[in-house]
């Protein structure tokens, strides 16, 4: 799934969101060609979605000779690539059950040393 990763953020890097196959395999031989960085942090962000289809989720489109980012495929990349306000938004849309009593004083957040 990190291959479809790529597609995305090559995609979304472009002006208009477009970008012929060619150019795109063209960006995709150099960004994995390019370290361990860029391979690293795409395995990561895939891991996160293991059941990821670009085109059966229509986050890319494919018109002839040109692929395209949607403006759901470019907000599915801003929520993944924000790991602290999506974990901030899941954890406030499911409640604690050791949430504080209402009035009570809250506790200040975990300590690390």
């Amino acid at each position: 799934m990190s291959f479809q990763l790529s597609i995305l953020k090559i995609l979304d890097g472009q002006t208009d969101g477009r970008a012929s196959l060619e150019v795109i395999k063209q960006h995709l031989a150099m960004l994995h060609t390019s370290g361990q960085e860029w391979t690293g942090r795409m395995k990561r962000l895939a891991e996160r979605v293991p059941d990821l289809d670009i085109f059966g989720q229509k986050l890319v489109m494919r018109e002839p000779g040109m692929w395209s980012i949607t403006a759901e495929g470019r907000s599915f990349l801003a929520t993944l690539e924000q790991p602290a306000a999506a974990d901030h938004n899941i954890a406030h849309a499911q409640p604690s059950p050791a949430a504080p009593a209402p009035g009570a004083s809250a506790r200040a957040g975990p300590q690390f040393r």
